[in-house]
């Protein structure tokens, strides 16, 4: 019984550490490379994305926030973009910053 149960956690703990890391906010620097973040990664992959813009309280808290929470769970893609650099800036007015998106499977 104790082998058996010691193979279960080795079996579980091996797929648990499947899959790549990550562990910090990523700077995404272009609309281009924010698409090809959401539609490259892998389906199961849980990506987070903060489009903010620089003085803006709320982004400069809520970056600090996903930092600290991306060393904690790595195994979630943490990434942020200036909402001037998306390419769609004009939809993103400092009324409406911060904003969070959340993927996985390439879908919002």
């Amino acid at each position: 019984l104790r082998k058996y149960r010691k193979r279960c956690m080795q079996d579980m703990h091996q797929r648990l550490s499947f899959g790549p890391k990550y562990g910090y906010l990523f700077e995404l620097q272009s609309g281009e490379q924010f698409l090809e973040t959401i539609e490259k990664e892998r389906k199961t992959i849980t990506i987070i994305v903060h489009i903010y813009e620089d003085g803006i309280k709320g982004c400069e808290l809520l970056n600090s926030s996903l930092a600290c929470l991306a060393a904690e769970y790595f195994m979630v893609r943490f990434c942020k973009i200036k909402a001037s650099n998306t390419g769609a800036g004009d939809r993103f007015s400092p009324d409406i910053l911060p904003t969070l998106l959340v993927y996985r499977g390439g879908e919002l």
